[in-house]
């Protein structure tokens, strides 16, 4: 049992849980830049394997370490005016990502961005924003076991009741300015449609809640983390290769959608939303990437807590040496839109004479790009310790509305 910690401390940056944001982004990074299936479409790629949907579930779980560690920490949480505060500091910063990430979606960068979605949440949690480790890790419990099963049931009584569902109420890409002018589609896709559902993030968001209530400069806490996750981890992903090598599914599914086996098996392994995993009594069992089944939510919480267990034990001790990581993970906002106006012109966007040279890298050449990028970045901002450029914005927004 992972105890919560009794003893305020004052709120200070955590290397650990820099170094693994940093490393949430460059695995996103690299599944931006790099195909995660083979062009037959019948092996994931390594890339496909290792990073997809982990990262961006390791993201949104240390949205809510920092969202704990903002309002107290492993102390005892704030409270009075003092957590009026801090919500309306967490609700400005909020918007700013929520308007950035609207305004990201014009961009023809490729990726689904998760910023209006990771915004969002952030409001979801202010009323969380007083609770313990204890009723944080019962509240994430809660919402693993129920959120999948309100999903499917959605999912799979509306496609039976409304004509149409869910391609109709989805938008296919990632929401954006335009978007406002259709809130209804806009809501169902943000809710339960789109790629990142807000019936079902909330589980890492509130995870990332308890676990920042946490003593997590303890190195024994940071042992439980990672041994928790592991086990979390390999138990929830053997259930889905069983599930992929020795149950009925994949020839079932193959011979429904005229795939191969080999074809069907690597659509489940990665998860490109070609087939409707959903409507599969057998779904809750899968940990496909960006399922949200629960299989899928138990597996990369499970991966979470130990890569940020893991960077919680060896971060502080070899600071220097990961300073770029470290400092990478301490900007994610500026390095995560950065990234994606990159790609944006790497994948053919009109550019100024001066970046026609983006073009001409393969996918492994810009993903070598964008991680010397982000470390070589993160490198200046841990030596001249200030916020990246986007971080600062969102800190103004947030201390303008708490009137700080």
């Amino acid at each position: 049992m992972i105890k919560a910690g009794t003893t305020s401390v004052r709120p200070r940056r955590i290397s650990g849980v820099d170094a693994a944001r940093g490393l949430a982004l460059l695995g996103m990074m690299s599944v931006h830049a790099l195909p995660t299936i083979s062009e037959t479409g019948q092996d994931a790629s390594w890339a496909g394997l290792l990073f997809t949907g982990r990262p961006s579930a390791l993201f949104a779980m240390l949205a809510g370490v920092g969202l704990s560690l903002l309002s107290g920490g492993a102390g005892r949480p704030h409270s009075g005016a003092q957590l009026a505060g801090d919500r309306k500091a967490v609700a400005g910063r909020a918007l700013v990502v929520v308007v950035i990430g609207l305004l990201l979606a014009s961009l023809n960068s490729g990726v689904a961005i998760i910023l209006v979605h990771y915004g969002l949440l952030f409001l979801l949690a202010l009323p969380f924003l007083r609770l313990g480790a204890v009723p944080l890790f019962a509240l994430a419990g809660a919402w693993v076991a129920a959120a999948p099963v309100a999903f499917w049931w959605l999912h799979n009584d509306l496609r039976s009741s409304w004509e149409g569902f869910p391609d109709i109420w989805r938008l296919w890409h990632s929401p954006g300015v335009a978007d406002l002018a259709d809130p209804a589609v806009l809501g169902m896709d943000l809710a339960l449609t789109g790629y990142y559902p807000l019936l079902l993030w909330p589980a890492y968001l509130f995870t990332g809640m308890a676990i920042g209530r946490l003593q997590l400069h303890r190195a024994p806490t940071a042992l439980k983390l990672a041994g928790i996750g592991l086990v979390l981890a390999a138990a929830s992903y053997a259930v889905h290769l069983w599930m992929l090598w020795q149950s009925s599914l994949i020839p079932e599914l193959a011979a429904r959608y005229g795939w191969s086996s080999a074809e069907m098996r690597a659509e489940l392994l990665v998860g490109t939303f070609q087939v409707p995993l959903v409507t599969e009594d057998l779904w809750f069992l899968l940990a496909t990437p960006h399922e949200g089944s629960t299989m899928d939510l138990i597996h990369t919480i499970g991966t979470s807590m130990l890569v940020l267990g893991l960077c919680l034990l060896v971060a502080e001790k070899l600071r220097w040496l990961l300073a770029p990581l470290i400092g990478a993970g301490a900007m994610p906002l500026t390095l995560y839109v950065a990234h994606i106006v990159v790609l944006h012109f790497w994948r053919g966007a009109p550019v100024p004479d001066f970046l026609t040279f983006l073009t001409e890298y393969s996918p492994m050449e810009m993903l070598m790009i964008l991680i010397i990028g982000a470390l070589g970045a993160g490198l200046l901002r841990f030596i001249l310790r200030r916020r990246g450029p986007l971080e600062a914005l969102a800190h103004a927004a947030g201390n303008a509305v708490a009137g700080r």
